[in-house]
C-alpha cells in the first residue's frame, strides 16, 4: 500500500525553548509518531526540518522555531496499531468484530477498527485525512480492564440496525467467567428475573424499587435475567473462598452482557472474581479488573444475504492459571492440615492431655488420605487444635492467637537476655509474658532456660484456660502461673507485684490498625480481634503499657528490660512512646524485618 507524505508542523513555545530536537519530536508529535522508533527514523531519514533547514537531532530549540515533520500516514497508523493489543476477527461492509486485550480503551477500539481494515486492505472505504481516521462506533461494552470481543460499526445507521437485532434477541454474546463458590447447575437453571427480584432488597430510602432503578440506569429490560443462560464448565477447590467455578454464559438483548452476567451470578451468591461492581476479589489476587471475557458473538449479517456471523475467541489463559494456583494452595493446606492433625494425634497418645474433641482420636495412621475442611479459610491450627512454636507443641483455639514464626524472635531475644545475666542465678530470675494468649512465649522461654519462673498475663479468661492447658502439657505447673489483667493496670496489680520484681518482660501486643485489619480480613478473620487489633493506628497497647510501667517502675528489677514485638514500619513510633527508656537492642525476624525492640528500665521518669 502506498501513501502520500504530508507535513505536520509545531511552533516552539516558551516551555519548549532549550529542548533538544529529538526530545521535542518524541513528545510533541506523539499523535503522528506513536512510538519513539518512528521519531528516530524520521530524524535519520532527514524528514525533520527546523525553520526550513535540516539540523542535528541534538539541536537546542528556541522559542518561535518552526518544526516540520514529513509523515507517512500509513506508517504512522501501523505504528500506533503496534502499540495497541487488538486483533481483527471479522469484517464485512461497515461492520467488524475486534478482540481487545485488558488495558485497551473504547476509544482505542473505535479508532483501531478502520485502521486495521485500512492496513489489511479489507476495505477501500476508510476515510483518512493526514494520519487521522474517522473512528467507528463500538456497540457492546467491554470494560478497559477486561479482555473480550467488541462489535464495531461505521455509521449511526448501522449501529441502529445492530441495536434492533440485539433488542429482538437475535444477537448472542458468549461470556466465560470465573466466579466464587461451587455453582449449582440446577439452581442456575431455575433462576429467573422474578426469582432474582424476589431475593433483592428492593426498596431504597426514597421508596424507589432498587432493581428497577438498576434496569433503568443501564437501559435494560426488566426481564433481562430471563435472557441469560449459564453452563457450569468446571469447579475447582480453593483454600481462600471454598470453591471456584468456571462458567460460560450466553446473554441476549443487551449491549452490556458482561455487567448483566456479573449481576446475575452475584445475586445467586457466586460473584465473579474481580474488583468491579458485582464482583469480589480473591484474598490473594488483587489484580484490577474482572475475570470475565466475551468469547463469542453470533448474529445475522447486515449484508442481507441471510448469512450468520459467528466469531469466537479463546478463554484467557489467566482463568486456568488462577484456578490451578488456588487448587495448588488448597492441596498444600490439605497436606499441612493432615500433617498437623496427625502430629496432634501423636501428642494426644503420648500425654494425658486430650486435644479438641473433634480430633482427639486422630493419629498419623488414621489421617492418611483424609480430607480436612480447609475450604472456608479456617486456619489449619484451629482445625487441628495444635500448633508448633519454637519446636514445641501448643494447644490453640479461636480464643488464642496462632503463634507465628516471626514471634520466635521475641523468644530467642528473651532467652539470650536471661542467659547473659551471669551475675544472677537462674532460680532467682523472673519473667513476665504480657498478653500471653496460649502461653507459648512464656512456656518456650521456660523450656529453654532452666530454673527461671514466670507469669503470663492476659485480659481474656478463655485464652488463659488454653495457657493453663499448655502449662500442664509441658509440666510447667511449678514454674508458671497465669493472671487476668490488662495492659493499663497490670503493673499495679498486688498479685503481679508479689511475683516480681521481674528481670524481663516479653510482650507481643496487638498492633494491627483498624484500617490495616480491614485489608487483612481474609487472613486474620478467624483469630480474636482483641489479640490483633489496636486503636491509635496500632499503637494504643504500647501507650497503655508504657503508662502502666511508668506508674510503677519497680515492677522491673533495676536494670530490667522489656522486649516488644513490633509490626513492620512501627519501630520509630514505639521508640517515641518509650523515649524515656534506653534502647538496648533491636532484632530482625527470619525475613529480615525488624521485629523486636528491647528497652531498659530508667531509674525514674
Amino acid at each position: 500500500m502506498t501513501s502520500n507524505l504530508f507535513v505536520k508542523e509545531r511552533k516552539v513555545d516558551n516551555k519548549g525553548s532549550g529542548t533538544k530536537l529529538r526530545n521535542f519530536i518524541v513528545h510533541q508529535f506523539r499523535q503522528e509518531l506513536a512510538i519513539r522508533a518512528d521519531a528516530i527514523a524520521a530524524l535519520r531519514q532527514k524528514r525533520v526540518r527546523v525553520n526550513g533547514a535540516t539540523v542535528l537531532d541534538s539541536y537546542q530549540l528556541k522559542e518561535g522555531d518552526l518544526v516540520q515533520v514529513e509523515i507517512d500516514p500509513i506508517q504512522a497508523i501501523q505504528s500506533r496499531l503496534h502499540s495497541i493489543d487488538i486483533e481483527l476477527r471479522h469484517a464485512e461492509d461497515g461492520l467488524a468484530v475486534l478482540a481487545k486485550a485488558p488495558g485497551v480503551s473504547c476509544p482505542d477500539v473505535e479508532w483501531a477498527a478502520p485502521a486495521l481494515l485500512l492496513v489489511s486492505q479489507e476495505t477501500q472505504c476508510v476515510e483518512i485525512k493526514g494520519c487521522q481516521i474517522n473512528p467507528w462506533i463500538a456497540v457492546n461494552t467491554v470494560e478497559k480492564s477486561t479482555r473480550g470481543l467488541v462489535l464495531v460499526v461505521d455509521t449511526e445507521e448501522r449501529r441502529d440496525a445492530v441495536l434492533q437485532l440485539i433488542k429482538s434477541g437475535k444477537v448472542g454474546f458468549g461470556i466465560c467467567a470465573l466466579c466464587q463458590g461451587s455453582a449449582d447447575q440446577d439452581i442456575i437453571n431455575n433462576a429467573s428475573a422474578e426469582s432474582i427480584a424476589a431475593g433483592v432488597n428492593q426498596v431504597v430510602s426514597d421508596g424507589a424499587n432498587r432493581l428497577d432503578m438498576w434496569y433503568a440506569d443501564n437501559g435494560l429490560p426488566s426481564d433481562i435475567f430471563n435472557n441469560v443462560d449459564v453452563e457450569v464448565l468446571s469447579t475447582w477447590k480453593s483454600s481462600s473462598v471454598g470453591h471456584l467455578s468456571v462458567v460460560k454464559g450466553l446473554v441476549r438483548r443487551t449491549v452490556k452482557p458482561g455487567l448483566v452476567l456479573r449481576r446475575f451470578l452475584y445475586e445467586l451468591g457466586h460473584p465473579v472474581v474481580g474488583t468491579q461492581t458485582y464482583s469480589l476479589p480473591l484474598p490473594n489476587h488483587r489484580d484490577k479488573g474482572v475475570l470475565l471475557s466475551i468469547v463469542s458473538i453470533e448474529m445475522p449479517s447486515l449484508t442481507g444475504n441471510g448469512s450468520q456471523i459467528s466469531v469466537s475467541d479463546t478463554v484467557p489463559p489467566k482463568f486456568q492459571a488462577v484456578c490451578e494456583r488456588e487448587s495448588r494452595f488448597y492441596q498444600q493446606r490439605q497436606e499441612k492440615a493432615r500433617t498437623d492433625i496427625a502430629d496432634a494425634g501423636e501428642y494426644s497418645k503420648n500425654t494425658s492431655i486430650s486435644l479438641l474433641a473433634q480430633h482427639s482420636e486422630t493419629d498419623s495412621d488414621t489421617m492418611e488420605g483424609v480430607e480436612v475442611d480447609v475450604t472456608k479459610g479456617k486456619p489449619v491450627a484451629y482445625i487441628s487444635g495444635f500448633k508448633r512454636f519454637c519446636g514445641y507443641a501448643f494447644h490453640v483455639t479461636p480464643d488464642t492467637l496462632i503463634p507465628r514464626p516471626s514471634t520466635e524472635t521475641l523468644v530467642s531475644t528473651t532467652v539470650e537476655h536471661l542467659k547473659n545475666q551471669t551475675s544472677r542465678e537462674p532460680g532467682s530470675m523472673r519473667i513476665m509474658d504480657l498478653g500471653t494468649g496460649s502461653g507459648c512465649i512464656l512456656l518456650s522461654v521456660l523450656l529453654c532456660v532452666g530454673g527461671v519462673r514466670g507469669i503470663g498475663i492476659d485480659i481474656s479468661d478463655p485464652a488463659l484456660e488454653v495457657a493453663r492447658r499448655n502449662c500442664e502439657l509441658h509440666s510447667m505447673q511449678d514454674r508458671a502461673i497465669f493472671r487476668t489483667n490488662s495492659f493499663s493496670s497490670f503493673a499495679l496489680d498486688p498479685f503481679v507485684m508479689a511475683q516480681g520484681p521481674f528481670d524481663f518482660i516479653a510482650c507481643n501486643p496487638p498492633y494491627i490498625s483498624d484500617r490495616k485489619a480491614n485489608r487483612m480480613r481474609a487472613t486474620i478473620g478467624h483469630e480474636p480481634p482483641l489479640a490483633l487489633i489496636a486503636e491509635d493506628g496500632g499503637y494504643q497497647a504500647y501507650r497503655d503499657i508504657c503508662k502502666s510501667l511508668e506508674a510503677n517502675l519497680s515492677i522491673l528489677r533495676t536494670g530490667g528490660s522489656i522486649g516488644f514485638e513490633v509490626g513492620k514500619g512501627m519501630a520509630e513510633g514505639v521508640r517515641r512512646i518509650f523515649s524515656r527508656w534506653k534502647e538496648t537492642g533491636s532484632f530482625e525476624d527470619q525475613h529480615g524485618f525488624l521485629r523486636v525492640i528491647v528497652f531498659q528500665r530508667p531509674a525514674s521518669v
